[in-house]
């Protein structure tokens, strides 16, 4: 073999090699229905089947790497993981330290207290009453747009954070804390639907703020890969048009997480 086919083949060994390099996804794993592990220890959930759907896609291998919520994007930043998908809201601070995918589901989030509790965050004109909370205990995650959008609108009200939201919700029900905050999907389907929130119910409107929650959630990853984000924006196109998305999210959900899709 001559020493220019030995080179050849070498450089498409390693481009071989570096195309099919596995991509390493974090994910927090105990946000049920996005991503969590069921009672045998396999994760599962919307966002785990969403992501084997790109990745199909895409022709890439990954594996999923299950962090705690406040670590996901310090890992990414720090090299650790390649992309973040985990319910992950689009913000303006955010998008100045790493790049998002388009947005594959709404972002917003609503309070939900005991039933004739009488906490009331918001005036009869849906604007936030910062005395309806003064004083009260309210629950959140931590390092989520939930808990800026309460120190920012509610300063008076005692904030319990939080590692997980199931942590959250069993104070909730325990009435160590008067309220929570978080995102309606999850508050509804795994929590206010299911026998332990039968005491428990919406409180105020559901918040559209883009300058707390963004525009959607996104996959995050580290600026400057841009070639590995536009095979993920690519990906979600195809799920949109072929309907594959619709089909995931009617698995879930028998509402649309993002309405825009489907027009």
């Amino acid at each position: 073999m001559s020493i220019v086919l030995g080179v050849l083949l070498l450089v498409m060994a390693a481009s071989a090699a570096e195309s099919a390099q596995t991509i390493k996804l974090g994910m927090e794993c105990d946000y049920q229905p996005f991503q969590y592990k069921d009672k045998s220890g396999k994760l599962v959930g919307w966002e785990v089947d969403l992501a084997q759907e790109l990745f199909k896609r895409m022709n890439i291998p990954y594996e999923t790497v299950c962090m705690e919520w406040d670590g996901l994007l310090p890992a990414l930043l720090a090299g650790k993981i390649d992309a973040v998908m985990s319910a992950l809201s689009i913000t303006a601070e955010r998008q100045q330290k790493v790049d998002f995918s388009i947005p594959y589901r709404g972002s917003t989030g609503r309070f939900v207290a005991k039933k004739g509790a009488g906490v009331q965050p918001f005036r009869p004109d849906g604007t936030p009453n910062p005395d309806g909370l003064k004083g009260k205990v309210v629950g959140a995650q931590r390092a989520t747009t939930y808990e800026k959008y309460l120190k920012a609108k509610f300063p008076d009200a005692k904030v319990n954070l939080y590692g997980a939201d199931s942590e959250m919700l069993l104070d909730l029900q325990a009435g160590r804390v008067d309220c929570v905050l978080h995102g309606p999907i999850k508050l509804s389907a795994n929590f206010l639907e299911l026998p332990q929130g039968k005491d428990f119910e919406f409180t105020g409107p559901e918040l559209i703020e883009p300058d707390f929650f963004g525009v959607g959630t996104g996959i995050a990853i580290r600026k400057g890969n841009t070639e590995l984000l536009n095979k993920f924006n690519a990906a979600f196109r195809s799920t949109f048009e072929d309907g594959t998305f619709k089909t995931l999210n009617l698995k879930y959900w028998k509402f649309s997480v993002l309405p825009t899709v489907w027009k």
